[in-house]
């Protein structure tokens, strides 16, 4: 019983992170484009967290140069939100 309590309670803290880190996707955004908007999102979060100055061309090896639009627009969204962590 107590194992089962405590894969629980690791389960929902695992849970609870995720939820933040998985921005919700620009509407216009196809699902290809989607990936790319919430790789950059969590690269720039990674950048503000890590006190790196705003430049998400830094990670022009982590995008396909079609999606660098998507890309960028989610580096900017989680720059922002890093910053207010």
């Amino acid at each position: 019983m107590k194992k089962t309590l405590i894969a629980l309670a690791f389960a929902g803290s695992l849970l609870a992170v995720s939820a933040h880190a998985a921005p919700t996707c620009p509407a216009e955004l196809d699902k290809t484009a989607c990936v790319y908007f919430k790789e950059g999102y969590a690269a720039g979060a990674d950048d503000a967290k890590a006190g790196m100055k705003n430049a998400y061309q830094r990670h022009e090896d982590s995008y396909d140069s079609r999606f660098e639009t998507a890309f960028a627009k989610g580096y900017e969204q989680g720059y922002k939100d890093g910053q207010k962590k």
